[in-house]
């Protein structure tokens, strides 16, 4: 120990040591519990000679499945030809994935009554990702930030303190 110092004061090195390794740990605790953005499945069914529901909106990304519960034959075509499932039996699925904004309209190539459309716009119909919590991710890191400030503000007055005492 050095004459004169007084041994109970906290560094300010050790102050910023121990708010880098709480911060580091609220970040990780954070990148641990929230969700990975994803692309999101949705179902489309065939049955009755109709696509249902006929119409849906998505995000940039996600996928479309049809499923053919019909006792004939259907298809899913894109109305500008570009992609489309060929012939799907009964039981049969086909699965697209719309990573371009826009209305894509599509139908059965063999019975003109059925159309459908997909709309994919930017939010699309995806509710907000959550997680095993069940907080939007924007909540928990609201949470997490206030956490973290309550932690930096205790070292600080810890600090603080501890810098007042005589030995």
């Amino acid at each position: 120990m050095t004459p004169g110092r007084d041994s109970s004061r906290i560094g300010l090195g050790s102050l910023i040591g121990a708010t880098a390794l709480s911060l580091l740990f609220v970040v990780s605790i954070a990148l641990a519990i929230t969700p990975a953005a994803s692309a999101a499945g949705h179902d489309v069914g065939i049955a009755n000679f109709v696509f249902s529901p006929n119409s849906i909106t998505i995000a940039p990304g996600d996928t479309v499945t049809w499923t053919n519960s019909d006792g004939t034959t259907h298809t899913v075509t894109g109305n500008n030809g570009s992609w489309g499932s060929g012939n799907l039996a009964n039981g049969g699925t086909y699965t697209h994935q719309f990573n371009e904004t826009g209305d894509f309209s599509y139908h059965c190539s063999i019975h003109s009554s059925m159309t459908g459309v997909v709309h994919v716009a930017s939010g699309g119909g995806t509710p907000p990702a959550t997680n095993n919590t069940g907080l939007s991710s924007s909540m928990l890191m609201a949470i997490i930030a206030a956490v973290a400030i309550v932690a930096i503000v205790s070292i600080v007055i810890l600090w603080r303190r501890k810098g007042n005492k005589k030995v």
